[in-house]
């Protein structure tokens, strides 16, 4: 008898949870079902570009979302949006801080981290901030091509922050083993001596980039800029022979009628008339 009870309370037992798991399963069924629904309301929102309407949908979904793929799915599009269409970039830092922190996919982290570099960089403009996440993200990039354009604007950061002879030096350790940015960080090199004052030394970084890739030298208008560089070094005799001489191949001719006649007013004018930086 004491065998038959004990076997009914185990069935019981079994019975009541096997109850209890199905209760649970449609609850979560259900949540999952909620968090699908705001999903797909939020997609014909942001079709019809009602972003703000999208964003708080989207934000109801995440938070029913237990599968945390989708999870991170859907706040990446939420940080996607307030980025790119919303332009509340507050908010889309902290969106993507917690993807970090909270999403099991090394992808979307990596994204996620980027992300947040380039709105310091491009958005807020704060290089001082956007140096520490580029610093971090370069640990992690993997892909060479991808990782010379982060240490670009590295370097970029170092400059525009007034840390010329960091840039300098940053340049220098990458600039050996560049080969898709090569230019550009030559470009920058360039730039970083004229804001130094060593205008001859950005001359003859400008003038390698004549020699390693005239078309990358055209498109970037840098015949502009070695003028600007002798300009700027008061050698108005220089820049306007420079002008001159490269006249037809310069893109914008108006420019360059405008230039030499600034350039003939401040001869006539020198030494009373500073160089003057555009």
């Amino acid at each position: 008898m004491m065998k038959i009870k004990l076997a009914k309370k185990s069935i019981k037992k079994q019975v009541r949870l096997k109850i209890i798991l199905f209760l649970l399963a449609g609850a979560l069924c259900a949540c999952q079902s909620r968090a699908e629904k705001f999903y797909h309301l939020a997609q014909k929102k942001i079709e019809q570009r009602q972003f703000l309407d999208a964003v708080d949908l989207l934000e109801n979904s995440a938070e029913l979302e237990k599968n945390n793929r989708l999870w991170s799915k859907t706040n990446f599009e939420v940080a996607r949006i307030l980025r790119f269409d919303i332009q509340d970039y507050n908010k889309a830092l902290l969106v993507y801080r917690e993807l970090i922190l909270k999403s099991e996919d090394a992808s979307i982290r990596l994204l996620s981290q980027e992300a947040i570099a380039e709105i310091y960089f491009e958005n807020i403009q704060d290089y001082t901030t956007a140096v520490k996440e580029y610093l971090l993200l370069e640990s992690l990039i993997k892909d060479p091509e991808k990782l010379e354009q982060i240490r670009l604007k590295i370097a970029q950061c170092y400059r525009y922050t007034g840390g010329f002879k960091t840039a300098l030096e940053y340049i220098d350790v990458f600039l050996g083993s560049a080969k898709t940015e090569k230019n550009s960080f030559l470009k920058l090199k360039a730039q970083t001596y004229a804001s130094l004052g060593q205008y001859d030394e950005a001359i003859k970084n400008y003038n390698l980039i004549l020699t390693n890739d005239p078309k990358y030298f055209l498109d970037e208008n840098l015949y502009i800029s070695i003028a600007m560089t002798y300009e700027e070094k008061q050698d108005y005799k220089a820049a306007l022979a420079y002008i001159l001489q490269n006249k037809n191949k310069i893109k914008d001719g108006s420019y360059v009628d405008l230039r030499i006649k600034r350039l003939n007013e401040k001869l006539l004018n020198k030494p009373f008339t500073k160089g003057v930086r555009k």
